[in-house]
């Protein structure tokens, strides 16, 4: 932990003199914010609670008295420790600290230096292990999550495995059918000629190929998903310009209304497996295309790739409505979506970084309100054969 990060003392006195003193005598051991007002030092508390771990005040102080300063910032820094420095005079001060600010030491005037020390080494250590069981409690709950995740994920897996070797199967006996139909109308067509029913005979074989190799993809997505939700090592390699064609090619219902979508990039392989790399674009490109609602504006979203030394950086970016700065972290939580209810699952994000993350990848996210989105995934570039 670096000492910018450990937790500091907020020194609050209207004297200028008690305030050097103050930093004379502990400046070199401890992080200090010194205030001269009671309003200057509750501003500073609301901008930087999170590292305020002691707050110590005078009692006597023009506009606001140290209790009623530590009783406000009780409600404001609760975590922070707070202490008072009072006048042998002041004892119903002190009870007040007590009962009010919840002061959990006091001192008289003039405060004794080694006592003073040691009373706020103590807090500050305090301070530091209410700090890292935040920390730990935040790990937990985030392994909790991706738990829940997995169990959510090998769910998914398991329900989408019986209606896709449904799909599969009908869609190869369809492909057999509609090649004895192809030949039987064209037959027909060359005496009883019909234009529209020559282009609708004409579109039907790519048709039925999109299906087909839909059906092939979700199949994969469905192992892919087992197998992630299994811990298995499904390492492979992809052909990022492949990948990105069918996925584009998949995405095309959810964008056609919404954005152009364009791509470029040169043939190159990375350490990732074409499944989870079709299934990572396609969150981010319908993502992208769902964050055109009510920018008033033509859409645009952009697929580009190029490849350096080692590894490949692979961007979409769109010119959405963008995502607030206070949620650009927590996008990336599981199951927290920003989407109406139907539309968001809030899965999207949190699967996908993981699953860079799981070969070594990277995924930024940089993005402007009102302007737009980018997401810079970086991976192992694969070697040559």
């Amino acid at each position: 932990m670096n000492a910018s990060d450990l937790p500091a003392v907020l020194y609050v006195d209207d004297d200028a003199l008690n305030l050097r003193v103050f930093d004379a005598n502990f400046g070199q051991r401890f992080r200090i914010f010194r205030c001269s007002s009671p309003n200057e030092a509750l501003a500073l508390l609301e901008q930087r609670r999170s590292e305020i771990g002691v707050v110590l005040s005078d009692q006597r102080m023009p506009g606001m008295t140290g209790v009623e300063l530590l009783e406000r910032a009780r409600s404001i820094a609760p975590d922070a420790r707070r202490m008072l420095v009072t006048a042998y005079a002041d004892m119903q001060a002190v009870i007040d600290a007590v009962n009010r600010g919840q002061v959990t030491r006091y001192f008289v005037k003039p405060w004794d230096r080694a006592e003073l020390l040691a009373a706020l080494e103590d807090a500050l250590k305090i301070a530091r292990l209410e700090l890292r069981i935040r920390e730990v409690e935040g790990r937990m709950m985030k392994s909790e999550r991706l738990a829940t995740l997995g169990q959510v994920t090998a769910g998914i897996a398991h329900e989408l495995m019986g209606p896709v070797g449904y799909l599969t199967q009908n869609v190869s006996s369809l492909q057999r059918d509609m090649e004895r139909v192809v030949q039987y109308v064209s037959r027909h067509l060359a005496t009883d000629p019909d234009a529209e029913v020559s282009s609708t005979i004409e579109d039907l074989p790519s048709l039925i190929k999109d299906l087909s190799e839909g059906a092939t993809h979700l199949r994969g997505v469905a192992l892919g998903l087992r197998a992630q939700a299994r811990g298995e090592d499904m390492e492979a390699t992809a052909e990022v310009a492949e990948v990105v064609s069918f996925a584009v090619k998949l995405a095309r219902a959810e964008v056609r209304d919404r954005a152009r979508l364009t791509s470029n990039g040169e043939p190159i392989r990375i350490v990732f497996g074409p499944v989870k790399l079709c299934q990572v674009l396609l969150n981010l490109i319908v993502n992208a295309a769902q964050a055109m609602e009510g920018t008033g504006r033509p859409g645009r979203i952009d697929v580009r790739w190029a490849a350096r030394d080692e590894d490949v950086v692979l961007t979409v970016s769109d010119n959405g409505c963008g995502i607030p700065v206070a949620l650009q972290e927590k996008v990336f939580q599981p199951l927290f979506t920003t989407k109406p209810v139907g539309i968001g699952t809030g899965l999207g994000l949190s699967i996908c970084r993981e699953l860079v993350m799981q070969f070594g990848g990277q995924l930024r996210l940089s993005s402007t309100p009102g302007e737009g989105t980018e997401i810079e995934l970086t991976f192992k570039r694969a070697p040559l054969p």
